[in-house]
């Protein structure tokens, strides 16, 4: 008898019994929203009532503008002063001078509110036949909004009580039933891009929905683990092949430039000395046309195991051109010359290539040496010198032939 599975529910169940939390969220947030559009239409409503009142001011120092008397301009703005919400009232010249200013004596109940609403005065231009004669400033408080923002945020401050309990019921009832087991599925998918686990599996939710997708992440995992192994794999031999001399396999100018510069950058530090030999292979190209291609590439690939047999453990040779190539010994054994190193490989080289048309073919090579740091102090002059040596080893041996 096969054991009982788990009972499971499906998202459209389990989304539903969340249908009333969401809507008494919805509701305390209509409330807010409502509270902020009336004070947003009572700052309408003050503004307009300040507007207006501006204007009724401009009309009553209109006369004390064209006499600048101030006296009478404070009589024009005396109804003004009985108004609720005015805080200070503000009458400029056609110069921009005050004529009269007056200040409502009562304290702003509300400072923070003002500055919020009222950060700036109401200025309305006085005209008489066409021309300004001055300004009218009306500033206005908080008095008028105060006591419906007292309501409105003990109203906020209950809706938001309200709000806030049914949230962290909500939370966790939904982090247990949904979140967390989308949480698993979030895990999964976060190892897998992060740290290439693609041996990850989700485990069954019990939310039928979830269980589908879970089921197609795995598969999908199932068919990534077996891609990498395959892209690793062709990733290693394209990088050998970007690396490596294809003919000979020894690493070619672009591995051979990269290791020159990290070898001198260690020598550097270390405070020691590492030889480059620069060899060319003598009339290679006149062998070359005579016993074929075929012949040049078994030549080449001849001398370049012959190089690496003259070396140590921790040497470094590469194949830089068609027929040149380059050694580095790191470190140089300050018991050895330099020069016996060439000879080394000279002698190695010289030793006869048979042909695949079986011919013997006895090839010779000259070699230049240069030693960082006595002879060059960077990569590039390091190679430089080495080539500079090989010519003029090739032209002793034109010379002694």
């Amino acid at each position: 008898m096969s054991p009982r599975s788990p009972a499971r529910t499906t998202l459209q169940k389990l989304l539903s019994r969340f249908h009333f939390g969401v809507t008494l969220f919805a509701v305390a947030l209509s409330g807010i929203t409502i509270l902020l559009a009336g004070i947003t239409a009572m700052r309408g409503y003050a503004d307009r009532n300040i507007e207006l009142a501006a204007q009724l001011g401009a009309y009553g120092v209109e006369p004390a503008l064209v006499f600048n008397d101030a006296a009478a301009a404070r009589e024009g703005l005396a109804p003004l002063m009985r108004i609720p919400g005015i805080a200070k009232l503000r009458v400029l010249d056609d110069r921009g001078l005050p004529l009269t200013e007056w200040e409502s004596p009562a304290a702003d109940p509300a400072p923070l509110l003002t500055r919020a609403f009222f950060a700036k005065p109401v200025s309305v231009t006085i005209r008489r036949n066409g021309s300004a004669i001055g300004t009218i400033q009306v500033w206005g408080d908080s008095s008028t909004l105060i006591d419906y923002v007292r309501i409105g945020l003990l109203a906020g401050l209950a809706c938001l009580i309200v709000t806030a309990l049914g949230t962290v019921v909500m939370a966790r009832r939904f982090e247990y039933e949904l979140v967390k087991p989308l949480g698993e599925i979030a895990t999964v998918a976060h190892d897998v891009r992060l740290h290439r686990r693609f041996d990850k599996r989700v485990q069954p939710l019990r939310i039928a929905e979830l269980d589908r997708l879970g089921g197609d992440i795995n598969a999908l995992l199932d068919e990534l683990h077996g891609w990498q192994g395959s892209m690793e794999s062709e990733r290693a031999m394209l990088a050998h092949r970007a690396s490596h001399d294809g003919l000979t396999a020894l690493p070619n100018r672009a591995a051979f430039d990269e290791q020159l510069a990290l070898r001198i950058a260690a020598a550097q530090q270390d405070g020691r000395r590492l030889a480059l030999l620069f060899i060319d292979a003598d009339n290679f190209k006149a062998a070359n046309d005579r016993f074929g291609h075929a012949a040049g590439d078994a030549v080449l690939v001849a001398l370049s195991q012959r190089i690496r047999q003259t070396l140590r453990e921790g040497d470094f040779a590469a194949r830089i051109g068609g027929d040149e190539f380059v050694v580095l010994i790191d470190p140089l054994d300050l018991t050895i010359e330099p020069q016996v190193l060439a000879r080394r490989i000279r002698t190695s080289v010289s030793q006869p290539v048979t042909l695949p048309g079986g011919e013997s073919y006895h090839p010779t090579a000259s070699v230049g040496v240069a030693v960082f740091p006595d002879d060059a102090g960077d990569a590039a002059a390091l190679l430089t010198a080495a080539d500079a040596a090989m010519y003029a080893d090739k032209l002793s041996n034109r010379t002694r032939s």
